[in-house]
């Protein structure tokens, strides 16, 4: 993480992709950067391109990344206090 210049704190909050290009992606972005290496999903990450549909995945990668103790197969290991992140 260090060396991709990311703190503990970007490595509890959100999933991070590092395409072939060096380009670092986090949330959405990284889900997205990730599924265009699947073949059967690659045909789906270009809906993160049209207007709207971006925001809406962000939102919807948050509310994931915020509940995700509370999730099947979650614990209370994987909350994340927000006064972290400040």
């Amino acid at each position: 993480m260090a060396a991709l210049g990311l703190s503990d704190v970007d490595g509890m909050t959100q999933v991070w992709f590092v395409d072939t290009d060096g380009r670092l992606r986090g949330g959405a972005a990284a889900v997205n950067g990730a599924l265009r290496y699947v073949w059967w999903a690659r045909p789906f990450t270009w809906l993160y391109s049209l207007p709207g549909i971006k925001q809406l995945q962000e939102r919807v990668y948050r509310w994931v990344a915020t509940n995700r103790y509370r999730l099947p197969g979650g614990s209370a290991q994987c909350r994340f206090d927000d006064k972290m992140s400040r």
